[in-house]
């Protein structure tokens, strides 16, 4: 009789179904560039999801594309940068390559809206469009997909990986590959190899005498809300600018997001309530007239890698958004709103897989230059506790701030053929706060594949490839290092 706290083992036998020069896990934002950038480099490529689509937090999540544009904090620089797209975008724009084709892509099929005319700080899409052109994307670059599939496990000799443990309706299966990207965004891969990492705050981060070891930043979910009448909501902000507050990020004031609404582009506003459950909540119009997206309660000191949690977690929430409707019904524009859609527990932070590099909060902030920058950055750093110095984001940055990200931070320690691309990459509680945006994994996945493709080829480790070469290719392809 089997009781808890036994251990069970068992022996059974797993055949090898398939084969490919690039294994990538993960069909989220980092992955699916990984794996366009892996195919059209060269390699013969599979990747690997656990859902029955791709897009990861863009689709399954609600989240938007973010961020494209250097970060200027100070309402009037923004307002001037907001010109400039208009002008001269790429003054400002810190995106090139893979990302840039799928982000005009996404614009011109009208999945998604942006900035005038172009992307800016956000891009937000119509989720099941988005799919269907994800899905599309992969074909057009001979990617292969094994979908409803998920990792349980790995095989490999000391510090090689030679395959990957699948688990799916069709059972237990390993699929082999000379190279492997983790963009599992948990670092699924990396942690069944052995990999070392650490789990949100630690005493590196100069948060740590303000926070706990260990904290991480809270859960959340962005959730759709149908029959909405933005008119009369932004009618009723004229009257009443006391219930708006300008988005920091996006910084736009109540007129320009009027203006940019009527003009069917990206506009973000934070509505304030008094005396609700609901203090103050994020709106984001997309590209379906009457439908926008909701951000964000969250749920704090919770595991997203532990399945109690996350069980405890999709609970409270259900409970909180029925509170939340019941004020938000209470905003003109919103009386008869209706959820239409709520995923799963949206989590933004857990493992961070060490790499031959850890990226830091000063190395972000301080814009250090590094010699195998794959790609920049511009998210400000919104993990909390946060520096004084940091609170403010209109003094806190320079005009037209942004960072570079090193490749060595890509490459998973201890092992000769795994990659990381997107939010797990190396780096600490405060400096993932400003990976962590899909903008940003989708940057580590276009180098990610990039490299494993070279590194196929080749026949190298990723740490032994030649970063002068692979920025070289990475320039061609377009990216902005």
């Amino acid at each position: 009789m089997l009781k808890i706290g036994d251990i069970y083992t068992d022996k059974v036998e797993v055949p090898v179904v398939a084969e490919a020069d690039v294994v990538i896990v993960g069909g989220g934002t980092a992955g699916c560039v990984a794996a366009i950038a892996a195919a059209r480099n060269g390699a013969s490529v599979l990747l690997v999801e656990r859902y029955g689509f791709l897009g990861g937090m863009m689709t399954a999540g609600n989240a938007g594309l973010t961020m494209y544009t250097k970060f200027s904090g100070k309402p009037a620089e923004h307002e001037k940068d907001l010109k400039t797209l208009t002008k001269n975008p790429e003054e400002i724009q810190i995106v090139g390559g893979i990302v840039k084709e799928v982000t005009e892509r996404i614009l011109k099929t009208g999945v998604g809206i942006g900035n005038s005319g172009t992307f800016g700080s956000y891009v937000f899409t119509s989720s099941e469009d988005f799919k269907w052109l994800l899905f599309r994307l992969m074909k057009e670059s001979n990617v292969k997909l094994r979908l409803h599939s998920l990792v349980v496990g790995v095989i490999q000799n000391e510090n090689k990986i030679n395959g990957i443990v699948v688990e799916s309706k069709s059972g237990r299966q390993i699929i082999t590959a000379k190279q492997f990207i983790d963009a599992s965004g948990d670092g699924d891969v990396a942690v069944h190899a052995g990999v070392p990492y650490t789990v949100g705050v630690t005493e590196k981060d100069i948060c740590a005498k303000q926070a706990n070891i260990g904290e991480m930043h809270p859960m959340g979910v962005m959730f759709k809300v149908g029959n909405v009448k933005m008119e009369r909501t932004f009618s009723w902000l004229e009257e009443n600018p006391e219930n708006f507050r300008e988005q920091p990020f996006a910084g736009f004031t109540l007129m320009e997001a009027k203006e940019r609404f009527e003009k069917s582009e990206m506009a973000v506003i934070n509505i304030v309530l008094k005396n609700e459950t609901v203090a103050e909540f994020q709106v984001y119009n997309l590209p379906t007239e009457g439908v926008v997206t909701l951000c964000c309660p969250s749920v704090k000191n919770m595991d997203g890698c532990n399945v109690e949690d996350l069980t405890k977690a999709e609970i409270v929430m259900a409970d909180m958004l029925k509170r939340w409707m019941e004020s938000i019904h209470k905003v003109p524009g919103f009386e008869k709103a209706f959820l239409l859609q709520v995923p799963e527990m949206g989590v933004r932070e857990t493992r961070h897989i060490q790499g031959d590099y850890l990226l830091e909060l000063m190395d972000i902030y301080k814009q250090k230059k590094f010699e195998d920058c794959i790609g920049l950055g511009s998210h400000p750093i919104d993990t909390r506790p946060r520096p004084e110095w940091l609170n403010d984001p209109e003094t806190a940055y320079p005009s037209r701030w942004y960072f570079q990200i090193p490749f060595r931070s890509l490459i998973a320690k201890t092992l000769e053929n795994l990659l990381i691309a997107g939010r797990c990459i190396s780096a600490t509680h405060e400096a993932f706060g400003c990976i962590r945006p899909t903008v940003q994994c989708m940057i580590t996945g276009e180098a990610a594949g990039t490299a494993a493709s070279m590194c196929s080829k080749q026949n190298v480790k990723p740490r032994d490839l030649n970063t002068d070469k692979l920025r070289k290719t990475l320039k061609a392809q377009g990216v902005v290092l």
